[in-house]
């Protein structure tokens, strides 16, 4: 009876280590940036030693001892460790990878604020004034003046104005200067 008392107890401190309020502290104390999962990481490392000592005591005890009713239950408790120990070790790596993911996301937002701000930078510094360079054609008819204006529309030239002039029409280009 005094072994599997002691058992229980074991039991019972091993998993008062990790309380929840222990979490929801750890988590109500991280700063605004990501969770400072360290404390509670180093409260699973301090479980899962435990765990294993009292594991590996139960383990001494049943080699001890014959096969019996208090055995039975020594196996039952030790196997109830094992799992609890896989358990704290998989909720470990699952917070470390958490902690992991977080310090990359804290990362990744402040190359985007860094970024953000070079961008506010540029975009508030005067564009510079576009130069144009000009060009005026002259034609007889509408027809060779759109020929014209074609062939000169490939180049880059964009007409802004045509007007009647004389006999014929003038149409008049730009485009910025490279």
């Amino acid at each position: 009876m005094k072994i599997s008392t002691l058992s229980v107890v074991c039991l019972g401190l091993a998993l008062g280590i990790i309380s929840p309020s222990a979490l929801g502290q750890a988590e109500n104390n991280a700063p605004a940036a990501g969770p400072d999962l360290a404390p509670v990481l180093a409260k699973l490392d301090r479980v899962v030693a435990g765990l294993a000592k009292v594991s590996e005591d139960l383990a001494k005890l049943q080699k001890a001892t014959g096969g019996t009713a208090r055995d039975k239950s020594r196996k039952s408790v030790a196997s109830q460790l094992t799992n609890l120990n896989k358990s704290t070790e998989a909720l470990a790596k699952s917070l470390s990878g958490q902690a992991e993911a977080s310090e990359a996301t804290t990362d990744l937002l402040k190359e985007l604020v860094a970024l953000q701000g070079a961008a506010a930078e540029k975009a508030a510094q005067p564009a510079a004034p576009v130069k144009w360079e000009y060009k005026s054609i002259f034609g007889d008819s509408r027809v060779a003046l759109e020929e014209e204006m074609n062939a000169f529309g490939k180049d880059g030239w964009e007409f802004f104005n045509i007007t009647s002039f004389g006999r014929g029409s003038a149409a008049f280009a730009r485009r910025p200067v490279k």
